[in-house]
């Protein structure tokens, strides 16, 4: 649920609920998750507000600085992270500019994932998703964001579906794969693991609530599915987005006593039970070996 925008945004408050914060904690790798891919989104869109999609690397220093938020402090309560604007004047509207076009964003794709509101390119929504990336039964159940009692957005199992039905309808493609799992690195911001086809290594990144099956699963041949970043020639995958991971069902192969004994096969008693019957006509018989060649 969101609110409508005020206009103005000094400070936010980001509350983490789920079974991972009783007690008022966090992981530092969830806060770490949260915070970066926060600040990430606002940088992505405001850079789309300014600029435009057309150039490619580091942001400008002066984007950046317009959409800076410090942390500043952590309540109790599930958990709370208290942000602030360090008050920089370059650029000044550009932080609730950038803010209002995510809320304003999130809340369009909730009523048509199928199409981008503006300012939100795969980038965006996949910066999105690796927020929602610690959600799961068992880890952090919501995020929300909120000032002065008003929630803006929450981040949730059902705001994810959204996202990942954006996702699969923007540029980006479904892909099923088959191979070998290994495990990567388990960075602050991403679950990563490798699968090792065929025809190369794909790297891999998921949400929590497939770590544990991944975990089962390492050196296994497994089926896996989700939705693939591509590389430029449109033929490499860059990253494959886990949805699903199973082990594949192998024929296995067994000794020859074992192969024996299912078929019903006994040991040869005698070298007459090797012969066949006799044949009548043994150069009609021939003939025909020989046709055959």
């Amino acid at each position: 649920m969101s609110t409508p925008f005020p206009g103005q945004v000094e400070a936010l408050s980001i509350k983490a609920s789920g079974p991972a914060t009783q007690g008022g904690r966090i992981s530092l790798s969830e806060l770490a998750r949260i915070t970066s891919g926060f600040q990430a989104t606002l940088e992505r869109i405001a850079y789309s507000i300014l600029i435009g999609y057309r150039r490619q690397g580091r942001l400008p220093k002066e984007i950046v600085d317009a959409v800076r938020i410090d942390f500043v402090g952590f309540r109790e309560g599930s958990v709370v992270l208290d942000l602030r604007r360090p008050g920089i004047e370059a650029l000044d509207d550009l932080f609730n500019a950038s803010f209002e076009a995510l809320v304003s964003g999130l809340k369009f794709l909730q009523g048509s994932p199928s199409e981008l509101p503006p300012h939100f390119n795969t980038a965006v929504i996949n910066g999105i998703l690796t927020m929602c990336g610690g959600i799961s039964q068992r880890n952090i159940s919501e995020i929300s964001f909120s000032a002065e009692g008003q929630t803006y957005f929450t981040l949730n199992a059902g705001m994810r579906a959204v996202l990942r039905a954006a996702q699969r309808g923007g540029s980006q493609q479904e892909l099923t794969i088959i191979g070998r799992l290994h495990m990567g690195d388990f960075d602050p911001l991403s679950l990563r693991c490798r699968i090792d086809t065929h025809s190369g290594s794909v790297s891999c990144d998921l949400d929590d609530e497939l770590r544990d099956d991944v975990l089962d699963l390492i050196d296994t041949l497994v089926i896996a599915s989700g939705v693939a970043e591509m590389q430029a020639d449109g033929s490499t995958v860059r990253v494959l987005h886990l949805s699903d991971i199973e082990e594949l069902e192998t024929s296995t192969s067994g000794s020859l006593d074992g192969l024996a004994h299912q078929q019903g096969i006994l040991p040869v008693a005698s070298i007459e039970t090797l012969r066949g019957k006799p044949v009548d006509d043994f150069e009609a018989f021939m003939e025909i070996v020989r046709s055959a060649r």
